[in-house]
């Protein structure tokens, strides 16, 4: 099924909550032009935490698709803005990969990845993002990524002219 992984865990260790002004399909829309210019590297990603420790960060999102995820490139944008103007969904899963570098001597040097599955759940005037991490060191915390995520997003809203998310809760651990 288009948008929904069969598998998504049960277990969940981050969850945040988040009110908007925007129209579901809308915030849908947004959401997948914003992963598509992470994928890209065309949106920086900094995560504060981890740059004052020397750590640079790459995001990779796809997009569930039955058992497996499809990365999000210009094609897959292409699509999946179009089939989000024709059909309402209620649930996205997306599958993350946090990349890590460090600079030494120089070169870019790569540390363990970690693996985050999202399940981002719209409502009228509220999204909600359940995370579950996968696999990896926690470089970054479940708190930060929930909070970097929404921050893109509300960014990206305001950029698209479809009003801005506020948080509500957050929970991880």
């Amino acid at each position: 099924m288009e948008g929904i992984y069969e598998d998504f865990p049960k277990v969940h260790h981050g969850v945040a909550v988040f009110s908007c002004e925007a129209e579901c399909e809308a915030l849908q829309r947004a959401l997948i032009r914003l992963f598509h210019r992470i994928n890209m590297g065309v949106e920086p990603v900094e995560a504060p935490a981890l740059t004052s420790q020397g750590v640079s960060l790459i995001l990779e999102i796809g997009v569930a698709s039955g058992l497996a995820f499809n990365f999000i490139d210009d094609e897959e944008m292409g699509r999946w803005v179009n089939l989000l103007r024709e059909r309402k969904l209620d649930t996205l899963d997306f599958i993350l990969i946090a990349r890590y570098y460090v600079s030494r001597g120089g070169r870019r040097r790569p540390l363990r990845f970690d693996y985050y599955m999202l399940r981002f759940t719209f409502r009228p005037g509220a999204m909600e993002i359940r995370v579950h991490h996968e696999r990896g060191t926690r470089r970054l915390p479940i708190e930060d990524l929930l909070r970097l995520l929404g921050e893109k997003i509300s960014l990206n809203l305001m950029r698209e002219g479809e009003g801005q998310l506020s948080l509500r809760s957050l929970t991880a651990l």
